[in-house]
């Protein structure tokens, strides 16, 4: 049976509204409080190369403290550790794992990041270091803040995303660019959203696997060097 036009865009008017007003605002913040939410975190002062519209705040409870759980952050990374979610689709998107899928332990030899180096996205990219201060914040890619619980017993992960990725490469296409960042405004928002919630929430509780389950084990040591 074929749809009239009419009754189609009727459908999918409807579907975007629903998704924007109920489904959208809640996927943005999963796990989050709203302080969390609504706090300055570290990186929020720094200007994000991919924009600063306001995107997303998820967070999740590790049982270890931030210092268990540093040494699973700053290893991320393709052709290192791998980022511990859907593997199916980090495989897809060129993403490859030194020990053949995402680590479940600690590598010694990843354990250095400075701002201004580069970690592999994937086959084909790479992204700026933009923030390192151990064990409280790393931004390399995902922007992930580490708040101690309970005096430092227990870890808040929050991980907050701003601006996409296709809008700021649109705008900067000549002639097509407003025509070109539109298209991306709906994908960025829409689909690119959609992924990245997916993937992000995985990561999340990957994470929070790893660290538990090897808890009492490793943990991030400052440096003594001068």
């Amino acid at each position: 049976m074929t749809i009239p036009p009419l009754r189609l865009a009727l459908i999918a008017a409807t579907a975007a509204m629903l998704y924007g007003v109920f489904f959208r605002p809640r996927m943005n913040r999963w796990g989050a409080t709203d302080e969390e939410v609504d706090k300055t975190l570290p990186g929020d002062e720094i200007d994000n190369p991919m924009g600063d519209r306001p995107v997303s705040t998820r967070a999740i409870t590790i049982e270890a403290t931030p210092e268990e759980v540093w040494p699973w952050l700053v290893q991320m990374g393709s052709g290192r550790a791998g980022f511990y979610t859907h593997e199916w689709v980090e495989r897809l998107l060129l993403v490859t794992y030194a020990d053949g899928h995402s680590s479940t332990r600690i590598h010694p030899e990843w354990q250095e990041l400075k701002v201004g180096d580069r970690v592999p996205y994937s086959k084909v990219n790479t992204v700026p270091v933009m923030l390192v201060d151990p064990p409280r914040a790393l931004w390399a890619g995902e922007r992930l803040i580490l708040e101690p619980l309970d005096g430092g017993k227990r870890t808040r992960l929050i991980a907050r995303t701003r601006g996409g990725w296709s809008e700021p490469f649109a705008r900067r296409v000549p002639i097509l660019g407003p025509i070109l960042w539109a298209l991306a405004a709906l994908i960025d928002r829409g689909p690119g959203e959609l992924l990245h919630h997916y993937m992000e929430v995985g990561m999340l509780k990957g994470i929070k696997a790893r660290v538990e389950a090897t808890r009492g084990t490793v943990s991030f040591e400052p440096s003594t060097e001068p």
